[in-house]
């Protein structure tokens, strides 16, 4: 028999985290798909699914559940205009509409707050801690065989990469999906 595997995504327009597990926690793959040369007007949304289904469809008949992180809801001072927030949503949608083509499974979509402490009921934020980066840790502690990519120009030369906090956005969505399924 094989094993029931969860999806995870965090999808955003420049990067989409990836997260593949089993209904046991167990990692079958964390990966990022960037899109850093895909502008986001004319068919470039469309050129992103596409690259996201073309990736997708290796696991085409070993997905059961798919989760995924809520877009952006509500404006932040500083943050995300109505604009942004808008085209956020139109992609997570067409994101979301591909899943569940690709599987035939509704995806569950999280707050990230929600699937935080779902995944990570224990986890504290001191304040002013870098919750992004804590997050990452936890995961790292959980998975300590993930090579998270790393600076390799610049004044951050082996600092973590922006993807992997989009990849380890991913895995708190699989887990939290994996924690309801089972119940814990």
């Amino acid at each position: 028999m094989s094993p029931e595997l969860i999806l995870g995504l965090d999808i955003s327009t420049s990067v989409i985290g990836c997260c593949i597990i089993d209904t046991t926690g167990k990692l079958y793959s964390l990966f990022n798909i960037k899109f850093s040369k895909i502008k986001n007007e004319g068919d470039g949304l469309f050129q992103k699914v596409k690259i996201l289904q073309e990736k997708l469809e290796e696991y085409e008949h070993l997905i059961k559940y798919v989760a995924i992180e809520n877009y952006l809801v509500r404006f932040s001072e500083g943050y995300s205009s109505a604009q942004v927030i808008a085209l956020l949503a139109n992609f997570n949608g067409m994101c979301s509409a591909t899943s569940f083509h690709l599987y035939k499974v509704t995806p569950v979509l999280y707050n990230v707050n929600t699937a935080r402490k779902l995944a990570f009921p224990f986890l504290k934020f001191p304040k002013g801690s870098d919750r992004k980066e804590l997050v990452r840790q936890s995961v790292a502690v959980l998975w300590p065989e993930v090579e998270w990519p790393v600076m390799t120009k610049g004044k951050n030369v082996g600092g973590f990469r922006k993807e992997c906090y989009d990849m380890s956005d991913a895995a708190v969505v699989a887990l939290a999906r994996m924690r309801e399924l089972n119940h814990v």
